[in-house]
């Protein structure tokens, strides 16, 4: 009889602590890379969005994702990574991470290959020059070397619309502004708050021409088995907007 009370206390004991394990905090049913943490790719660097300073990486993706694995009772770990890995959703596939954030456009050719969160900011495309360079649009790019970024709609823009120019794609976003200073282009194509982010701390260059496009951004996750995942990062997001959280982030990096 002592025996099979020492049993039935164990069994109690173990109940109890597999309760307090999953209670309301519990996150198992999201299929996280790694435990209790929320593994985020992120292309870097894609200023304002995504770069980094003083050691640690930072931007407004970055505040936006970390303020959504706060409300999932999460840690957040930034994982740089290639931007093509990230739409392709190889990056996702291969466990890489949990999530992108990567000021990532939602498309319907993306989609295919990766599932989107609830859109979470509006862009258009823009052309971005040296100041003194005497360029308008896109028009005034005929021979001219027109740089933009691999895998983006900025690329796709450029292509869709080229009025002569050759274009040349960087696979990193950074490496654009690089060439533009070295001369190796003469523009820039891609998304206005990258370009007018520049132009704020770079007076030798300006943004010239925007170009509507109506585009939307949106946090990627796996095509298939992430569903609940998405679903509770739909729910923070919703939660950010209405706390008001997401209008401070916003205000911090665009005013």
């Amino acid at each position: 009889m002592k025996r099979f009370n020492y049993l039935f206390a164990a069994l109690v004991a173990f109940a109890l602590i597999a309760t307090a394990c999953g209670g309301d905090d519990d996150t198992s049913e999201l299929g996280l890379v790694s435990a209790d943490t929320l593994t985020v790719c992120s292309e870097i660097p894609y200023e304002p969005f995504e770069f980094e300073a003083d050691g640690e990486y930072t931007g407004f993706d970055i505040d936006v994702i970390n303020a959504i694995a706060d409300e999932l009772g999460l840690e957040p770990n930034v994982v740089s990574t290639g931007f093509t890995a990230i739409t392709s959703g190889s990056a996702m596939a291969a466990n890489q991470c949990d999530i992108a954030a990567s000021a990532i456009t939602i498309t319907a050719d993306r989609e295919e290959a990766i599932d989107f969160a609830d859109p979470y900011f509006d862009a258009d495309q823009s052309l971005l020059v040296k100041t003194d360079s005497g360029y308008a649009s896109l028009d005034d790019l005929v021979g001219k070397n027109l740089g933009v970024q691999s895998g983006t709609t900025g690329e796709e823009y450029a292509t869709a619309n080229n009025p002569g120019a050759e274009i040349v794609s960087y696979e990193n976003g950074g490496d654009l502004f690089l060439a533009l200073e070295a001369g190796a282009i003469d523009g820039i194509l891609q998304d206005l708050p990258v370009n007018g982010y520049r132009t704020i701390a770079d007076s030798s260059v300006a943004v010239v021409a925007t170009y509507p496009t109506g585009e939307q951004y949106g946090f990627a996750v796996a095509e298939e088995g992430k569903e609940a995942l998405l679903e509770a990062v739909n729910d923070a997001l919703a939660t950010l907007r209405d706390n008001g959280k997401y209008d401070e982030i916003h205000e911090k990096w665009f005013g």
